[in-house]
């Protein structure tokens, strides 16, 4: 059974007996929640742990995330004394924070952008691969949080901004790594449920967007940038419209279409695993890995598909892990021709 650590202000804290830690690609900041109850006579003395603290979460010594303490609730009674402990990523503020309207510069990339976003909150931003051309204009919006302005940013170049374990902002595109280890019907998976749906599919995604002009681009391109791609697996007439807030032109509305019907097909076709323990062969399941997949029963048999989020979960039940996996193809910059084996009998 794998050990849970809170580090606070040099100290560990352990013996948690319900965990739960959240880690996603669609999500900019980690989560996690621990609770125990003791008997009076167990621990005399209170936990000193107290909202805002800095906190690393570390499972069998490997930090899994770094962030603050958002809710601390003690509770007792005559007999025993419970506490709950939940926090965040130091992306967190990133997530919860917003301002006035902010001009950015012209001509940025969004390493550059996010950089300039995340500085004064004291949160570095690193890049993991290429992030493409600069972007012509933008404006955070008045009271748009700074996730929310940055991930729409980053959708124009089929990106996606996650943390890591030390709490820094990470630009990346799946894949990160590839398993070794599989999941597989009838050895390691306990339980699965699928989701297979046509109701956020579009047969036709059309991305608009206004444009600024200068000595390079003017006129008709500036003032009418326009983007469409076409998901063949819907028959039926079914567009839909896109609007650009970003100052883009129709290189990169193209790039979005593209990335919306793939984005809207993977979240379509995704399975949740359910494994015991929070660890495989090569280390902590996580977000981002490839992994083998040997199901039969829902059709995903021989086949590679990505992990998008992961739970770590510690209750009665026991240790385990919720591990949902989707097609990879979904996160790619340039569209790529799927398996039949990945649309699944479904």
């Amino acid at each position: 059974m794998s050990e849970l650590m809170l580090r606070v202000d040099g100290k560990l804290h352990g013996g948690w007996k319900n965990v739960t830690i959240r880690r996603s690609l669609k999500q900019m900041a980690d989560t996690f929640e621990v609770s125990l109850t003791e008997k009076w006579a167990d621990s005399p003395e209170p936990r000193p742990l107290r909202p805002g603290q800095s906190v690393t979460v570390e499972i069998d010594g490997e930090r899994v995330i770094t962030g603050y303490i958002d809710d601390v609730l003690p509770s007792y009674d005559a007999r025993t004394h419970s506490l709950v402990v939940s926090g965040r990523s130091k992306t967190a503020d990133l997530v919860d924070a917003s301002g006035t309207a902010q001009p950015i510069e012209t001509s940025q990339t969004v390493l550059q952008i996010a950089r300039k976003l995340a500085r004064p909150f004291g949160i570095e931003v690193v890049a993991e691969i290429n992030v493409g051309g600069p972007i012509r204009s933008l404006e955070v919006e008045p009271g748009q949080t700074y996730a929310e302005a940055l991930a729409q940013i980053a959708s124009y170049r089929a990106l996606i901004l996650v943390p890591d374990a030390d709490g820094r902002l990470v630009i990346t595109r799946p894949p990160r790594g590839r398993l070794s280890t599989e999941l597989a019907l009838g050895e390691n998976i306990r339980t699965a449920s699928g989701r297979f749906s046509d109701r956020d599919r579009f047969s036709e995604v059309i991305v608009q967007g206004q444009s600024v002009a200068d000595d390079a681009i003017w006129g008709e391109t500036a003032s009418e940038p326009e983007g469409r791609a076409k998901d063949t697996g819907i028959g039926r007439y079914r567009p839909t419209l896109v609007v650009c807030d970003t100052g883009v032109d129709r290189s990169s509305c193209k790039q979005r279409a593209d990335w919306e019907v793939r984005r809207r097909w993977g979240e379509s076709r995704g399975v949740t695993y359910t494994v015991a323990g929070w660890q495989h062969a090569q280390g902590i399941w996580r977000p981002g890995d490839i992994v083998p997949v040997r199901d039969r029963w829902l059709g995903l048999d021989g086949v590679e598909w990505l992990i998008t989020e992961v739970q770590l979960l510690l209750d009665e039940r026991g240790e385990r892990s919720e591990i949902r996996v989707a097609p990879p193809s979904s996160f790619d910059l340039q569209a790529q021709p799927e398996p039949e084996q990945e649309e699944s009998v479904w």
